[in-house]
């Protein structure tokens, strides 16, 4: 009986700790935006947010939105077709709160809401 209740409590404990453990596997994406930065409904539209290969190069100074490191998860395929790049998902990412930046002018993103997981938001080299 001892063995039986030791074997139940192994698998409980396992099966617990494996529910709490994170993957360090998770692979980073990039994706950078293609919409209109003077236009502050543009830089909150996921679908604006495009997935890019390698790190997209932005201007040196904090003048309009440019991209995001955020996990490959939490983007979906575009809505403009399979052959476009993916795209912020906004069932995950709920939310991209923006405001103006240094010119006043454009809008960069400043946070994202929803269960993005973790991101950083680049708006300048």
């Amino acid at each position: 009986m001892k063995k039986y209740l030791f074997g139940t409590l192994a698998i409980a404990i396992a099966i617990g700790a494996a529910a709490f453990t994170t993957s360090a596997n998770r692979t980073q994406a990039f994706v950078q935006f293609v919409g209109n930065p003077l236009i502050q409904t543009d830089v909150q539209d996921q679908t604006q947010w495009e997935q890019v290969v390698g790190v997209p190069s932005c201007d040196f100074f904090c003048r309009k939105a440019c991209r995001i490191q955020i996990d490959d998860s939490k983007l979906i395929a575009n809505p403009g077709g399979p052959l476009l790049p993916k795209v912020l998902d906004a069932a995950k990412v709920t939310s991209i709160n923006a405001s103006h930046c240094m010119d006043n002018i454009n809008y960069v993103p400043v946070t994202l809401h929803g269960t993005p997981g973790s991101y950083l938001i680049t708006n300048e080299n």
